[in-house]
């Protein structure tokens, strides 16, 4: 197992901002995870980076982040059975080349197979939980395994208590062919192609009933609108950018200014998708 101290937040996150991660794990097995949850008290699980905004100050509680032991992934019979450090875009790789449907809506999403789990990633009318057999995790209990219809997951969550790691699951996914396979997935990618770029953690806020956020945030005026070196995107207001010099104090900034005026002008209370840790 691998461990570090003093890791730079801005370098295992999209966002690429933040402060100091005083330790982080990154087991390769699950009897190193289970030796590692046993003997700490608390601990953060950080994936893939891309949902995640660390705050500007040390970060003393342990973050683990799984290795590539459990990079896994097999396919029998319409089960893929994915570990839960495999990128999306791997996993979308392994389908194009073996010509597997079912997963395209991931395609264009950034971040590890777990982090995806844990938050119900996908589109407003798909995510990832839908396509769930079996998810794996361990927890202070040892390793468990939970079928889907056993989660209350719903849009943007996974429905996971604290305190566990999902380790993997069993998705759903039937034969197809190459060029079908490749026909949807670049129809997801041409959407998202029109995604503000640069160092982002994607959309900040889940889209409320009714109305996107962006579009909220838009008609509130706040396009375009800096604080420090971050900025609401021109192109899509859903989106903060980090212009390279951005503090997480700097985000969390635009983050409450976002809400509070899209509370005072539509009465709507804009819950975040990003993660903040402090």
């Amino acid at each position: 197992m691998k461990g570090f101290t003093s890791v730079n937040a801005g370098e295992v996150t999209t966002m690429r901002c933040g402060g100091t991660i005083a330790r982080l794990y990154e087991p390769d097995t699950r009897e190193q995870l289970a030796e590692l949850v046993s003997l700490l008290d608390s601990f953060i699980v950080l994936g893939g980076g891309s949902n995640t905004i660390f705050g500007d100050g040390t970060v003393e509680t342990p973050v683990i982040r799984l290795g590539k032991g459990f990079g896994n992934i097999e396919h029998q019979e319409g089960i893929l059975t994915v570990g839960a450090s495999v990128s999306t875009s791997a996993l979308l790789g392994y389908c194009l080349r073996n010509a597997l449907s079912g997963l395209e809506f991931l395609s264009g999403i950034p971040g590890t197979i777990g982090g995806a789990l844990w938050m119900n990633a996908g589109t407003t009318d798909r995510g990832i939980m839908d396509t769930v057999l079996v998810v794996e995790y361990l927890d202070k209990d040892g390793l468990q395994t939970v079928a889907r219809k056993e989660v209350p997951y719903r849009y943007r969550c996974g429905g996971f208590p604290e305190g566990i790691i999902i380790t993997g699951a069993r998705l759903d996914v039937h034969q197809s062919s190459p060029e079908e396979v490749r026909e949807k997935v670049e129809a997801f990618m041409e959407k998202r192609r029109a995604q503000p770029k640069g160092h982002s953690a994607g959309s900040v806020f889940k889209n409320p009933p009714g109305s996107p956020a962006g579009y909220l945030i838009e008609q509130a005026g706040l396009k375009g609108l800096r604080y420090g070196g971050a900025k609401i995107s021109e192109i899509h207001a859903n989106f903060i950018i980090n212009d390279g010099h951005a503090t997480a104090a700097d985000i969390k900034a635009l983050i409450s200014l976002a809400k509070g005026k899209v509370r005072e002008l539509f009465g709507v209370e804009l819950k975040e998708e990003v993660r903040i840790v402090d």
